[in-house]
């Protein structure tokens, strides 16, 4: 699923015309921390609700106390959806732009949105072990492992990515089967670690543990 079909309608932007006090009601009224300010169909930047509620007066234009921020986030229209979720994460936001090859402003996709998509999709509770890995940034790269796993006559049903140091990265894999032992056997060979097996048949992992490995695979 790519960007523009995350795009989520309902959310209204904010132009640089538009008052704080005018920020704060929309921001508020969408249940939002944050939303891009745009001119001339390009993102200006993003305005935080913290910020504005520091400023005293609140008649003051956007443009006035919001400089513009030419390298803010934002994510092509083509972007996957798992190239998102590292990219709200690095710069803070629960809301992202969309822009198109021209960096026009296509719209805003949230973190709810994403969530709410992944959550569905990777049928975290039905058939198939996930396997956490510990893996050097480095040498992450989501079409190598579900390689591996399709090696290993599997599927990659759901990859979900969390920074856990400066260099490393933690990778929960959800699976379209409880086999797993030669899998794990792959992953070790390429030298990553693997620090937890949940649900897999061939595991020594206590299946119990179901409610911690939820928690752990949601763990952003």
């Amino acid at each position: 699923m790519t960007a523009s079909e995350l795009i989520n309608e309902n959310i209204h932007v904010l132009r640089i015309t538009d008052t704080v006090e005018c920020a704060i009601d929309l921001l508020c009224q969408q249940g939002m921390s944050e939303l891009p300010v745009v001119l001339n169909k390009k993102l200006y930047n993003y305005v935080r609700l913290d910020l504005l509620y520091a400023i005293d007066d609140k008649s003051q234009e956007l443009k006035t106390v919001l400089k513009e921020n030419p390298h803010a986030a934002i994510v092509m229209a083509h972007s996957h959806i798992y190239e998102l979720i590292p990219l709200l994460a690095t710069n803070q936001l629960t809301a992202i732009a969309v822009c198109n090859n021209n960096f026009d402003f296509l719209g805003v996709v949230d973190q709810k949105r994403i969530n709410e998509i992944i959550t569905n999709s990777l049928t975290y509770r039905g058939f198939g072990a996930v396997i956490v890995l510990n893996v050097p940034s480095s040498d992450y790269a989501p079409s190598i492992i579900a390689r591996w796993v399709e090696e290993n006559g599997a599927k990659v049903l759901g990859m979900m990515v969390t920074q856990m140091q400066e260099s490393r990265l933690r990778v929960n894999i959800k699976l379209n089967t409880t086999q797993v032992r030669s899998i794990i056997a792959t992953f070790q060979r390429q030298g990553f670690q693997v620090e937890q097996v949940y649900m897999a048949e061939d595991s020594n992992e206590d299946t119990s543990r179901a409610v911690d490995m939820a928690l752990r695979f949601f763990d952003l």
